[in-house]
């Protein structure tokens, strides 16, 4: 049950870089997110590099804004993404749509699809990873860290290992579960940190990796998302899609000589406010 009516794509305040992949007539809507911007602010400074330039209601999971006419608008977060993660992520324009998707993702029925570049390369070309990650639990007002043990499982398939610049690969990552951080988390334990992660990657590479093509992004994207659901009597299907940005191909297509040339960072070299270490 809603109390409002949908809100018009064009009255939509999206925010800079951001733009509509797909959308349908029940009111569900992908956007393009770009890395760096949030999914949704936390205090209200936080507008100016969010999904919308609206207030939001952290408890409702949800966008409004007054627009010119003096309508209150609204729009439904229904996924997120981290902040440095970029690609297609999902909104609805009225409540009903938003619960009816949320309840999708709840029981792993959304087909999501990421891209990573990852430092390193699998010992198989396609494979799975189940890993047992710990997560902190709060228990009223106390905070266990690392109180609770879950599951996540990981489909992967080797893209493209690129030879004679930078030793990275390309990975088609499908998540089965949804956790916080899973796909950074599970690139680390298998040795393959994301290039650019900055909490689970590998620090002195990504250095490395900035200062020859001054890519500071995290290599994570999500390109594609699809769900079938039921809605007011008829089964849908909805696909969006996101190519992936030329930031990935920049750091693939890298090789020394050919590109230009910068002295490679030495031990104890001050690169971006920190010493280099091999």
């Amino acid at each position: 049950m809603s109390a409002y009516t949908d809100t018009p794509l064009e009255k939509l305040p999206l925010n800079q870089g951001v733009h509509i992949l797909a959308h349908n007539e029940d009111g569900l809507l992908a956007l393009e997110k770009p890395s760096g911007a949030m999914s949704h602010p936390n205090t209200p400074k936080d507008k100016k590099s969010s999904l919308l330039v609206a207030d939001y209601d952290l408890e409702k999971e949800c966008y409004h804004w007054t627009d010119e006419c003096g309508q209150l608008h609204h729009a439904w977060l229904i996924n997120r993404l981290d902040s440095p993660t970029s690609g297609v992520i999902l909104l609805g324009l009225n409540s009903e749509i938003s619960a009816t998707i949320k309840a999708e993702f709840a029981s792993h029925k959304v087909t999501k699809v990421y891209y990573a570049l990852v430092k390193g390369k699998p010992k198989l070309p396609a494979g799975s990873w189940e890993d047992h990650l710990k997560k902190d639990v709060h228990r009223g007002k106390r905070l266990f860290k690392k109180g609770q043990v879950i599951s996540a499982k990981t489909r992967y398939n080797v893209i493209k290992s690129p030879t004679g610049g930078f030793p990275v690969t390309l990975l088609k990552l499908m998540p089965l579960t949804g956790r916080t951080h899973q796909l950074r988390v599970q690139c680390k334990k298998h040795g393959l940190p994301i290039v650019g992660d900055r909490t689970y990657g590998s620090f002195s590479f990504n250095r490395e990796v900035t200062h020859y093509t001054e890519n500071k992004r995290m290599m994570l994207h999500s390109a594609e998302t699809k769900v079938r659901y039921y809605y007011k009597g008829k089964v849908r299907d909805f696909v969006a899609n996101s190519e992936l940005p030329e930031h990935f191909d920049v750091v693939m297509g890298f090789r020394p000589g050919l590109n230009i040339h910068r002295p490679k960072p030495k031990r104890g070299d001050v690169l971006q406010g920190r010493r280099f270490k091999a």
